[in-house]
């Protein structure tokens, strides 16, 4: 894990115990992973508690956190992080996604977004390209998957620090990890054909952020959330892939603070 103050929690949710770390002060904002898993404290949740009290889970089905029978799809994660919310008492929160976690906060601000404060979408999945393809992550080899979603892997701390050993291919939370998402996002693969027309009625001030080196989701899906979403403003990393909040985590908690203090 990375350096940083922040304690592990345990919070029941429908009796399910939700692991998640937490640390820092401010305002509540809840970052919700992607398809990598839960791999810690980053860099990235340390540098946005700079100023925000930081909420990072492990989603059920991905290891840390146990999954209950009814739980199966992107939609149902979104059901279980609003009874979060509800369960502790969080009336206002700063929701951001990172890929398939962008998916589940979408989906959560289509359902019900009145404890939404700021809405950011970080290289999201959940809307289907039009005129590119998607990185089909479900058949490329894991270590082919994490160097296409890094501009530059050699040049990232948060990569050799987390990827640059030895991967087994089974057992552990990762393996959990590539379970579960596959169960929810292979088919269809990594979006839901309802998704842009119902954003249409989100009015939750959101950011779209994208990697120009994007080469597993391309930046045409956010363009493509830009568009479906109100009023939502789309901003680019430049030298950056697909996991923004590991390759550039400093660059990414500055413009998320900054836009959120506008």
């Amino acid at each position: 894990m990375a350096e940083g103050h922040f304690t592990e929690q345990r919070a029941d949710v429908g009796g399910v115990s939700l692991y998640l770390l937490r640390g820092g002060s401010g305002h509540p904002t809840l970052v919700l992973h992607g398809v990598e898993g839960h791999e810690g404290w980053l860099a990235f949740h340390q540098a946005l508690s700079d100023g925000s009290d930081v909420l990072a889970p492990s989603h059920p089905g991905y290891g840390h956190t146990d999954c209950p029978e009814w739980l199966s799809s992107i939609q149902h994660q979104a059901v279980f992080y609003h009874w979060f919310l509800q369960q502790a008492g969080i009336t206002s929160v700063d929701l951001v996604g990172c890929g398939a976690g962008g998916w589940i906060a979408a989906e959560m601000a289509v359902m019900d977004s009145s404890r939404l404060r700021n809405l950011v979408l970080v290289d999201a999945a959940g809307i289907r390209p039009q005129q590119t393809e998607s990185l089909d992550i479900f058949i490329t080899p894991w270590r082919q998957v994490l160097d296409a979603g890094f501009h530059d892997p050699a040049g990232s701390p948060e990569y050799q620090r987390l990827f640059g050993g030895e991967l087994p291919e089974y057992g552990g939370v990762r393996e959990a990890a590539k379970t579960m998402s596959v169960k929810m996002c292979f088919r269809p693969y990594l979006y839901n054909p309802a998704l842009p027309a119902m954003l249409g009625k989100v009015r939750t001030p959101t950011l779209v952020v994208w990697g120009d080196d994007d080469r597993i989701l391309p930046a045409e899906c956010g363009r493509a959330f830009q568009a479906a979403i109100p009023g939502a403003t789309l901003q680019t990393l430049a030298g950056c892939g697909h996991f923004a909040h590991l390759e550039q985590p400093q660059a990414l908690a500055d413009v998320i603070r900054q836009w959120i203090a506008r």
